[in-house]
């Protein structure tokens, strides 16, 4: 029993201390398709700190890849599939070079510029224990390598975020994005040690010269539409944590009904246009806590509030005030590291919390924004909700965008929320 207790304590430290350190590091703020199979992982670090419908045509809805066969550079529809790690975290994989080297990194909405951990992050300096265990990219092996040289350094009060911008070919899937700029990093928080990703790539909107990724593969002709999805997968018992839809829109993961004459009808999909700025940043109208006794507990009413989504944790971050009020009333203990637990055979009693989002009401139930780690006997769940020293701002982690397929379009610069189906 002891072993037992001792082994999911170390199951929870690392689920929490992925979620730790986004927390600390944070900013305030933070037709032809291709689509990147997306597996489950929590977000890293250094995500936010390097950045600071008339026709269905025009939204990307496009199934022409549903009967094209894949051919290596010479389609402009993919597939890649994302993984869940210990059901936090979100990675796909890509591969960089030739020979190729390939890579765990997440697909990251609230960022703009793409990194991965490079083969000079080694050694027993304590600066480069993060990179430890993980896979690195060596340039010095790949004859596709091309040198930049312009540095990067992301002063953290506790250490710096260190690299240097390269430019290789990286391939996903079948398509291939040639001579693309990134980041090797040779810094990284220490934190990172635990996490499962060896990089990240930014799906944010381009702010500066530097291209993301997303506008390479429009630039080079591999995507036609501007457009790409986030669809994350419900089933949490699988290692298949959803897709990055490149391009398209894909109904099949949107809810729908049928008519009285059998036809499909497909929910709404609520498009919602975003802040000026780097980020899928949009209005949030209210957040609402649906008690069983007496009357909701509300947030955000008519307080000017906005949230962004993250596509790479599970967490659900808010201001510390309003996220110990949620806590309070799913009468959540504190637990370690900045997180709450409930307790399990709760669960299906929890209250209704809901997301008011231009007028329309998306809501979660108890099983959605709560995580449950197991080892043999000995089960723990905890809460979602995460507090930060944030004002009137809120970080739609996956137990939100399990439960809501995401647009985000380039070319509009809006972002669309559905019922996933």
């Amino acid at each position: 029993m002891l072993r037992n207790c001792a082994l999911l304590f170390m199951t929870c430290f690392f689920y929490l201390t992925y979620g730790s350190a986004f927390e600390e590091e944070t900013t305030n703020k933070p037709t032809n398709g291709l689509t990147i199979a997306l597996k489950r992982q929590l977000k890293t670090s250094f995500e936010q700190h390097i950045n600071k419908a008339s026709k269905l045509s025009q939204h990307g809805f496009n199934f022409d890849w549903l009967y094209k066969k894949h051919h290596h550079n010479n389609s402009s529809t993919d597939s890649i599939a994302l993984y869940r790690y210990l059901d936090n975290e979100f990675y796909g994989t890509v591969v960089i070079g030739h020979p190729g080297q390939t890579i765990n990194v997440a697909f990251a909405t609230d960022w703009t510029y793409s990194w991965v951990m490079s083969s000079k992050c080694a050694g027993f300096n304590r600066d480069h224990i993060g990179c430890w265990f993980h896979k690195t990219y060596n340039h010095d092996k790949s004859s596709e390598y091309k040198p930049d040289g312009k540095s990067v350094v992301v002063p953290e009060g506790k250490y710096n975020l260190t690299g240097f911008f390269s430019f290789d070919n990286v391939s996903i899937a079948h398509s291939r994005v040639d001579n693309f700029s990134f980041v090797e990093m040779t810094k990284v928080p220490y934190t990172m040690l635990l996490n499962k990703i060896d990089g990240v790539f930014g799906m944010a909107l381009q702010s500066d010269t530097y291209e993301p990724f997303f506008y390479t593969l429009v630039r080079q002709g591999k995507i036609k539409d501007k457009l790409f999805c986030i669809y994350l997968n419900r089933d949490k018992q699988s290692n298949h944590g959803g897709n990055v839809i490149l391009g398209f829109i894909e109904k099949r993961h949107i809810h729908s009904t049928k008519d009285a004459n059998n036809k499909t009808i497909y929910d709404t999909i609520k498009y919602m246009p975003i802040k000026p700025g780097y980020q899928w940043e949009f209005d949030l109208d209210l957040i609402y806590v649906n008690q069983q006794k007496g009357t909701p507990i509300t947030f955000c009413n008519g307080a000017s509030c906005t949230a962004i989504t993250d596509t790479t944790s599970n967490n659900i971050i808010g201001p510390r005030e309003a996220v110990n009020k949620i806590h309070d009333a799913i009468k959540a203990k504190p637990f370690f590291l900045n997180r709450y637990r409930v307790e399990c055979d709760t669960i299906n009693k929890l209250p209704e919390i809901g997301f008011t989002i231009g007028g329309q009401n998306f809501t979660l139930k108890g099983y959605d924004y709560t995580a449950k780690l197991s080892y043999y006997s000995i089960t723990l769940c905890l809460s979602t909700f995460v507090p930060h020293d944030y004002t009137n701002f809120w970080v739609l982690g996956g137990a939100f965008l399990a439960e809501y397929y995401t647009i985000y379009n380039v070319n509009d610069k809006t972002i669309g929320i559905v019922k996933a189906a």
